[in-house]
């Protein structure tokens, strides 16, 4: 079939309902004679990316149908896409139809051709033909009911919103590298529907002005139906073809050689005023596979990302990894806090591990931020499990200090997580890593994604009033981050989309204490007690302050996760006699974990869980 018909000497495509819901494909209800007619009175007009088509509030003058492109639907007051809309449908219908006032904005996301129509001429197309507005007004209802349905998938689905065009930009002093888009193309090839476009692949000659014409961008939107992703590759200059992928793409890859100038470049300074920060992704080029990397600080430091990736081109493992973020398959790990019990994600983990599940980013608060930061850094199991014996030996959960600034000496604990995670910094991990603390500048929720690794794990994990808060540079005050966000589902989700493992502690069961509240002593008779050892026998058995603070954070948490039908929720099997405090029991946490986690794959695989084949699905 042509990708275009021609009606009045105007070269528009042909949509029809192959390539979106019939129902939202206006154009394709329309009869050869119909859209002859609406053609006939109506003025085709091209947009660069960025034009705004309709402002919220504007009159209804004209009604829209997008020919070629991409356009999206931003709210009032707000620069989040709430909608957007694609080759064939109608653009500005309700308040045209109604005469209201424009009820959104519409920016175009794609250089864009739209077929634009007022109200004069839609009314001398519907004296001709009478059936027309009956129609479209059909078609346009059908689109409001599958609009009504997408947003209410919307608002249960996992952010952010995979991308279609890919940019690839050659960042800092980095020469363009064939085997890196070799890479590219044996990954996401057997995948997916995927064209990698250079100028030479498009069916026209090359002329100075090109790229500025609107069959060329016809012929892309047309081909964007075609495929799952196209990966527009950019000169190594600033060049019109370089624009032109900036204002096709959906997200940009800034494809650097770690080892080359970080100086931003003239082809990144114009993607990065094209596009948003969450439509930016950092690939760092590696000749061989490490643990760690090393630099990635100053490649950050002039380019605003949402999430950089470290890519070793000696194989396709990790572009395969890249293939599951940006197909929003990404599979993440996400580790809940609660004391010495974080210990059971490393059985967790090593059970996943053993089947064959592999994960692509980890998230953690408190001690699951500490487990998830020495996954992340590439530390087995069994060497972590070693690793808690230091803890252990060392004290750090049980050192009292001068109660001035906290309970316990955290110099001890400081001490712990230097010699485990030394000056490691989150960015240099070869694999995306965030721990949550609460910010209590702000009184909200801080992501830490970089920075060295020791501080993230410890502001996490800074309990109030047993330890002092951790500090930044900024001065803002952080305290541990299960005050905010115990199980860091909803932070995982806003960093990608894709399945997760989400292991949740067992630090809320129900608990009674058999305390007479009256023979809690006063400080003479309890300071007489305790130097007594026969006397500190008799003591009221209270929990004590590190026990009933621990508690009263856990007591007021939302316990609601955002989980779907794609991720596992699994409730770590823990000892019946440990809680949150016994660290000394952690081999014991971690091996009844295992053993818990391995049984709950085993029955999820027999009972085909979803969210089990989805990880599966995702990684195969």
């Amino acid at each position: 079939m042509n990708q275009f018909d021609e009606f009045e000497g105007a070269r528009i495509p042909r949509v029809l309902g192959d390539s979106a819901p019939a129902a939202t494909v206006v154009l394709g209800k329309l009869t050869h004679a119909q859209l002859d007619a609406l053609v006939s009175k109506s003025e085709r007009r091209m947009l660069r990316r960025g034009d705004i088509l309709v402002r919220h509030g504007e009159p209804s003058e004209e009604l829209y149908f997008v020919l070629s492109g991409r356009f999206g639907v931003q709210s009032e007051g707000t620069s989040e896409l709430i909608a957007e809309i694609g080759q064939g449908q109608p653009i500005g219908e309700m308040g045209f139809f109604a005469a209201l006032p424009r009820t959104a904005t519409v920016i175009a996301l794609r250089d864009s051709i739209v077929l634009a129509i007022n109200r004069h001429q839609f009314q001398q197309v519907g004296d001709a033909m009478p059936d027309i507005r009956d129609t479209v007004i059909a078609a346009l209802a059908h689109r409001l009911v599958e609009s009504l349905d997408s947003i209410e998938a919307s608002q249960t689905a996992g952010k952010p919103r995979p991308p279609r065009t890919v940019a690839v930009i050659w960042a800092g002093a980095t020469r363009p590298s064939q085997r890196f888009l070799d890479l590219l193309e044996n990954v996401f090839r057997p995948r997916s529907r995927s064209l990698f476009l250079t100028p030479a692949q498009l069916p026209v000659k090359p002329q100075e002005t090109l790229f500025n014409d609107s069959a060329v961008a016809t012929w892309l939107n047309a081909a964007e139906l075609e495929n799952d992703f196209i990966f527009y590759i950019a000169d190594d200059v600033l060049t019109d073809w370089t624009r032109l992928c900036v204002r096709q793409a959906d997200a940009v890859l800034l494809v650097a050689s770690a080892t080359t100038s970080s100086e931003l470049n003239a082809s990144e300074e114009f993607a990065l005023s094209v596009l948003k920060p969450s439509s930016r992704r950092l690939v760092l080029l590696h000749e061989s596979r490490g643990l760690l990397a090393s630099g990635t600080t100053r490649w950050l430091e002039a380019r605003d990302v949402s999430l950089h990736h470290h890519v070793a081109v000696q194989d396709t493992a990790d572009i395969a990894r890249l293939y599951r973020f940006l197909s929003g398959r990404a599979v993440g790990f996400v580790a809940g806090g609660g004391g010495s019990l974080g210990a059971a994600h490393l059985g967790v983990y090593k059970a996943f591990s053993e089947a064959g599940i592999d994960f692509d980013i980890f998230g953690g608060t408190s001690a699951g931020a500490a487990m998830t930061a020495s996954l992340a850094s590439g530390t087995v199991v069994e060497i972590i499990d070693k690793h808690i014996e230091w803890l252990v030996n060392r004290h750090a959960f049980s050192r009292p200090t001068v109660p001035r600034y906290g309970l316990l000496n955290h110099h001890i604990l400081d001490g712990v997580l230097q010699d485990e995670f030394r000056d490691l910094l989150i960015e240099d991990l070869w694999r995306p890593f965030f721990a949550i603390s609460a910010n209590l500048s702000t009184n909200g929720a801080m992501i830490h994604r970089d920075g060295l690794l020791w501080q993230a794990v410890r502001a996490s994990s800074s309990i109030p009033g047993v330890f002092p808060p951790f500090f930044t540079k900024r001065g803002e005050m952080l305290v541990d981050g299960c005050i905010m966000e115990n199980v860091p589902l909803a932070s995982m989700k806003m960093l990608k989309s894709g399945p997760n493992v989400v292991v949740a502690l067992s630090t809320d069961r129900p608990q009674t204490y058999d305390v007479e509240y009256t023979a809690i002593p006063g400080p003479r008779n309890l300071l007489t007690a305790m130097l007594n050892p026969f006397a500190h026998r008799t003591l009221p058995q209270v929990p004590n302050v590190l026990q009933v603070i621990v508690r009263s954070m856990m007591a007021n948490r939302k316990n609601e996760l955002p989980l779907t039908n794609t991720d596992m929720l699994i409730e770590a099997v823990l000892p019946p006699d440990v809680n949150w405090a016994r660290w000394e029991r952690h081999t014991d946490m971690l091996r009844c974990a295992y053993d818990g986690a391995t049984a709950t794959l085993k029955q999820a695989a027999e009972r085909a869980d979803s969210g089990l084949a989805a990880i599966r699905s995702a990684l195969s």
